[in-house]
C-alpha cells in the first residue's frame, strides 16, 4: 500500500505541525470574537444583582440574595443547611421575594436544592438578557456555534491525521510521532470547545474589574452597595460569608460555588468590610460580624 499525497513521513509530520498551529491560531480568533460582546444597549451603573450575575452567573445572584436576607434576619439557616423565612413581610427586591417564597414553598428547604432552583427563576434570568443588551454577557448560543465552528479545521486536520495514521500501520511503518500529534489535537480540540455555561465578554470583564477596585477604595458613591456579608457573597460566593457558622451550615449543604467566566472572586474580605475570622468561634445568634456584615440570624 503506497502512502497517500506521496508524502514521506517526516514531511508530513512537518506539514502537520503547521497545520496544527495555523487551526489553533484560527480557533483563538474566533473564540476572542465570540467574546467581544455586541450589545445594542449602552452600559450603566450597574445594580448588586447584575454585578452579582457578572461576577457569578445565576447561582451567585441567589447566593448573595441569601446573603443580603440573612443580614436583614429575614432568613435563619440551620446547621443542617436548611432556611426559613423569619418575617412575613414582603421584600422589594424581587430576587429577594423568590428567594422567600421558594422558602416558604418547601419545609426545611436546603440552600443545595433552592440556589439552583431560584436560579431558574424569571426574575434572574431576565437580568442575565439585560447584562447580554449592555454586552456584558455573550449570547450562550452563539458562543457554542462560533467555538463549534472555530474548532473545524482541527477536526479536519485530526481525520486527515487518522487516515495517515491507519495507513502507517497497514504498511507496518513507525507512527509514534503521529500518535503523539493526534493525541495533541485531540486535546486541542476539547481545550478550543470548553466553555463556561455563562461567558463574560471583555468589556463585562472590564465593568466587574472596575466595580471590585472601587469596593477596595473607602468613602465612594457604591460603598453601601457593597457593604456587608452581601457585598462580600457578591464577589466570593457563599465560601467568604463572614459568619462562620452560617458559612459552614451553607456549604455543608451546597458544596463550592464556582466563578463565572474563568474570573477569580475575593478570597478574603477587603478593609473596609471586615469578617469574623474562621480561627474565633462563631458569632452568636443576634451579633454581627464585622463592618456591617450579620450574622445572618444565627444558626439554629
Amino acid at each position: 500500500m503506497q502512502r497517500p499525497w506521496g508524502l514521506s513521513g517526516p514531511e508530513f509530520l512537518q506539514l502537520y505541525w503547521i497545520g496544527l498551529a495555523l487551526a489553533v491560531l484560527v480557533a483563538i480568533v474566533v473564540r476572542v470574537r465570540a467574546r467581544a460582546g455586541r450589545g445594542d444597549q449602552p452600559v450603566r451603573s450597574l445594580d448588586m444583582d447584575e454585578l452579582a450575575y457578572l461576577a457569578g452567573g445565576p447561582k451567585r445572584v441567589v447566593e448573595t440574595s441569601l446573603a443580603r436576607l440573612l443580614t436583614a434576619g429575614e432568613l435563619r439557616t440551620s446547621r443542617r443547611g436548611t432556611v426559613q423565612a423569619t418575617s412575613t413581610t414582603e421584600p422589594r427586591n424581587p430576587v429577594d421575594r423568590a428567594v422567600i417564597a421558594d422558602s416558604q414553598r418547601y419545609m426545611n428547604r436546603t440552600v443545595s436544592l433552592m440556589i439552583p432552583a431560584v436560579a431558574q427563576d424569571e426574575v434572574v434570568t431576565s437580568i442575565g438578557r439585560r447584562l447580554q443588551d449592555m454586552g456584558l454577557v455573550a449570547d450562550p448560543s452563539a458562543v457554542k456555534s462560533a467555538l463549534r465552528k472555530g474548532s473545524l479545521a482541527l477536526w479536519v486536520l485530526l481525520a486527515i491525521g487518522v487516515v495517515r495514521w491507519v495507513n502507517g500501520i497497514a504498511i507496518d511503518a513507525p507512527v509514534g510521532w503521529l500518535t503523539v500529534q493526534l493525541v495533541i489535537t485531540g486535546l486541542l480540540i476539547l481545550l478550543v470547545t470548553r466553555r463556561g455555561k455563562h461567558v463574560r465578554t471583555g468589556r463585562g470583564d472590564r465593568a466587574l474589574d472596575e466595580a471590585r477596585s472601587s469596593r477596595t477604595r473607602s468613602a465612594t458613591p457604591d460603598e453601601a452597595l457593597y457593604a456587608g456579608a452581601a457585598g462580600l457573597v457578591l464577589f466570593g460566593g457563599l465560601t467568604v460569608y463572614p459568619d462562620l457558622a452560617v458559612r459552614t451550615s451553607l456549604l455543608a449543604a451546597s458544596g463550592s460555588t464556582g466563578g463565572y467566566g474563568g474570573s477569580s472572586g475575593y478570597s478574603s474580605c477587603s478593609s473596609s468590610s471586615s469578617s469574623c475570622s474562621s480561627s474565633s468561634s462563631s458569632c452568636s445568634s443576634g451579633s454581627s460580624c464585622g463592618g456591617g456584615g450579620g450574622c445572618g440570624g444565627g444558626g439554629s
